[in-house]
């Protein structure tokens, strides 16, 4: 493989949970509603939207190549993953889960978070130390959302917690949330915006997947971003880090040009308390990126390399060649030197997640 020479970390890597192991975690009210069929209409978490029920119906391209014969996404499988794509570690996502902000109910919110969680803490993190996953937490609440989030980093030792990009209320830099942002600016760790879900971003009446998807993962990414320099979060926890995860990396030089052309033309009540490229610059955000992105070069060069680090998505969009295919990318680029694919292959994940 043409990488050997670089340490690869997966910054954005996907569990494939199944509702009978999750269940075991569950209180037994919980428990109930996700085991019997009478009660459990819709899934232990909600829909993502009204396309991804059809996402797998097309014919493949080529047919797919798992990384073992055991169940994709399982911590089985993810471990035969980094062995054969010759990664270290790999820092996990929900699936499932991707849909969180959709659950209305905060007290099942809370309950689904907490089992997910211990779940895998206990089905991945103790498989290995080399697989990382992220915590649920249930920002319908954001006071619980703050203590499943301490429990999760202190008691079972996950990195940070993934924020869902769309479904919840509030746009994300609101007043409402700080107690999440105070609790991970106390704790030193990072939360991640996580693309997936699809609805209340303007698509609901595309009929078309693929044209769905060029759009929905960056555009609520973009919109998150923005909230949070521009109502101050940023500024209010100066320790704070914070990911946004399968946009790709291009949206950041749009949403810069936009920022800031209107640094000149608005009421400066209304700006960020630094320039905006400031809080892209520094190590405080990263962009989860592929390899075959042509703008992550001009990107880093305008905000820095360490904004950037290379991500999966595994199991989903992509298999082990792919993966393999795309890792191989950043270690043929012209237009990067050594060490800047070192940062995105692998440094910057480390660095930002604490790992």
């Amino acid at each position: 493989m043409a990488y050997d020479q670089y340490d690869v970390v997966d910054c954005d890597g996907h569990v494939v949970e199944t509702v009978e192991e999750l269940a075991e975690f569950m209180d037994p009210a919980t428990r109930r509603h996700a085991l019997e069929p009478a009660r459990n209409r819709e899934g232990v978490f909600p829909s993502l939207d009204g396309f991804h029920l059809a996402l797998h119906t097309g014919a493949a391209v080529r047919e797919r190549v798992t990384a073992s014969e055991h169940r994709p996404g399982s911590a089985d499988d993810w471990l035969a993953f980094l062995d054969r794509a010759k990664l270290d570690r790999a820092v996990l996502f929900t699936s499932e889960g991707l849909s969180v902000g959709n659950i209305q109910n905060p007290r099942y919110a809370a309950a689904v978070c907490r089992a997910y969680n211990d779940y895998v803490h206990d089905t991945y993190a103790r498989a290995s130390d080399r697989l990382r996953p992220m915590a649920l937490i249930p920002m319908q609440d954001p006071v619980v959302a703050a203590a499943e989030l301490r429990r999760a980093v202190r008691d079972l030792g996950l990195p940070g917690a993934m924020i869902p990009s769309t479904g919840l209320p509030l746009h994300l830099g609101h007043e409402y949330y700080r107690p999440v942002y105070a609790e991970a600016n106390e704790l030193g760790c990072p939360l991640a915006v996580h693309g997936g879900a699809n609805g209340r971003v303007g698509l609901e009446t595309f009929s078309n997947f693929t044209a769905s998807h060029v759009l929905h993962h960056s555009m609520p990414l973009m919109v998150a971003l923005v909230a949070l320099i521009y109502h101050g979060v940023f500024d209010s926890f100066p320790d704070l880090r914070v990911g946004f995860m399968e946009g790709g990396c291009g949206w950041i030089s749009f949403l810069l040009d936009r920022m800031e052309r209107d640094e000149n033309y608005f009421d400066a009540a209304d700006q960020p308390a630094r320039r905006p490229i400031e809080y892209l610059r520094g190590g405080r955000i990263l962009i989860g990126c592929e390899g075959s992105e042509g703008s992550l070069a001009y990107v880093a060069s305008r905000i820095g390399i360490e904004a950037f680090a290379y991500a999966s998505d595994y199991p989903h969009e992509v298999d082990l060649v792919d993966a393999i295919r795309e890792i191989e990318e950043v270690a043929d680029r012209p237009d990067l030197t050594e060490s800047d694919k070192q940062a995105v292959l692998g440094a910057n994940a480390v660095r930002f997640f604490g790992l």
